[in-house]
């Protein structure tokens, strides 16, 4: 173990081997009669600064043997390293989160007792925090110990299929969709399940998040038509379809925007959001047809009287 006396002493060790070094060469200086010169002070620095180097290249190795990482892979795709004393998560190689503090203890002879457990972050409340509560109060928990507490966790999480019950929503969520965008067929099915039982809960803005942030991608398209039907705002759909529309995703937008309109066909919003679309694509005749459409159910919108003028300039341009 490298101790302060150790330190002292190798700051002492260069000092000495520097001025016998210097003593040597002003003794060859004085037996061969070499004259003072630029090049000499030059030459006496180059070679103090190559002992210092290699002395403090050894310390810097013996430090680094002295404290070696520890690693614990759980499966393929996690790892957990404790690397200068904090544990690091790690998803397919590369790093996913530090871990700050413990924030859940659970206990392997207890899980079933989260069976029950219909939310997330119920967990917590069952749960043992202690460890979470003597950082709070500032009691030092050995690295090493606090390393092999995340390690446990974190097993018992894969053991148990990734049940998301068993961790901190902060933590267990991104987690889940770390490891799923890094193949395992496991996480994936879970994190499906999650992402559903958030559309089942028909909260408007959540499902408007989840479809903008690309969520409904983990599944196929029968898949997603099934969510689409849990969507009964038709609010929802316009917000993406505009989202869309403004990060110039023409696709994407079209798409949502026909969602509005299967939930209310009439909705001038949506009608006129597919038309702007349509101009986006230069699908001219497409354009017209739902401006058309538009004047049926509001005769004197401007929008539309605008748009179905400026579409048939459009065509007729073509034409010629």
């Amino acid at each position: 173990m490298i101790t302060t006396k150790y330190k002292r002493n190798l700051i002492k060790s260069t000092i000495v081997i520097g001025l016998l070094d210097i003593f040597s060469l002003e003794f060859c200086r004085y037996i061969l009669q070499i004259p003072l010169s630029l090049f000499y002070y030059l030459t006496i620095i180059g070679i103090f600064i190559q002992q210092v180097s290699s002395i403090y290249l050894i310390y810097y190795i013996l430090k680094k043997k002295e404290r070696p990482k520890k690693e614990y892979q759980i499966n393929d795709y996690l790892t957990l390293k404790l690397e200068n004393k904090a544990t690091n998560i790690y998803v397919d190689g590369k790093q996913f989160i530090q871990c700050k503090f413990l924030l859940l203890n659970i206990p392997s002879e207890k899980v079933r007792d989260f069976d029950d457990i219909e939310s997330i972050d119920e967990a917590a409340e069952r749960l043992n925090h202690d460890l979470e509560y003597q950082k709070k109060i500032n009691i030092k928990i050995p690295p090493e110990t606090e390393f092999w507490a995340h390690c446990s966790n974190l097993q018992i999480w894969t053991e148990y299929n990734y049940n998301p019950r068993l961790l901190h929503s902060n933590l267990a969520y991104p987690l889940l969709e770390a490891i799923t965008d890094a193949g395992d067929p496991i996480a994936k099915e879970v994190f499906k399940q999650e992402i559903k039982l958030r559309f089942e809960s028909f909260n408007f803005s959540t499902q408007q998040y989840l479809i903008e942030n690309g969520y409904l991608n983990y599944f196929n398209k029968e898949e997603r038509d099934e969510l689409s039907k849990l969507i009964l705002d038709e609010n929802v759909w316009m917000n993406c379809g505009y989202s869309y529309l403004n990060a110039n995703k023409e696709k994407k937008a079209l798409e949502s925007f026909l969602h509005a309109r299967n939930i209310n066909p009439i909705n001038l919003n949506a009608l006129l959001g597919i038309a702007q679309v349509y101009v986006r694509t230069k699908e001219y005749d497409r354009a017209l047809q739902i401006y058309n459409e538009i004047l049926e159910y509001y005769p004197e919108n401007l929008k539309a009287l605008n748009g179905k003028y400026s579409m048939l300039q459009q065509i007729k341009y073509i034409s010629k």
